[in-house]
């Protein structure tokens, strides 16, 4: 049976950061995939996760060295692509980040912000 995902609303939470870039890649290329497909998408980035969107952090991660794709292109690309982009806060202080340290087009919330977020989700992937 197939569904139309025009309209649906994904949450991808992300926990894995720049010390596992095998696990940074996938949820932005999902998120990406679902923006094609017209639905409404929101990475949540929480535990180490955070640490990927620290200016400078992103573009020292290459998923394969040597292809001048980094963390960093992914990251672009998922906003380009409207993906919404929203941290933590308390996973902020857990790194000693501020709003300053943020790459932009990333937004701060509250933790609590991410049970609206999943209870309002149609679906919710994990990583």
């Amino acid at each position: 049976m197939s569904v139309d995902p025009e309209g649906k609303k994904i949450l991808v939470i992300q926990t894995h950061g720049v010390e596992t870039p095998n696990r940074t890649y996938s949820p932005l290329f999902y998120a990406m995939a679902a923006a094609a497909m017209e639905m409404e998408v929101l990475v949540w980035f929480t535990m180490d996760g955070t640490n990927q969107l620290k200016k400078g952090a992103a573009e020292q991660v290459e998923l394969k060295p040597g292809s001048g794709v980094t963390l960093k292109t992914m990251l672009e690309n998922a906003m380009e692509s409207e993906v919404e982009l929203r941290v933590c806060q308390q996973s902020l202080e857990l790194f000693d980040m501020t709003t300053d340290d943020l790459i932009d087009g990333v937004d701060i919330l509250g933790a609590t912000s991410i049970i609206d977020l999943a209870l309002n989700a149609d679906h919710v992937m994990y990583f």
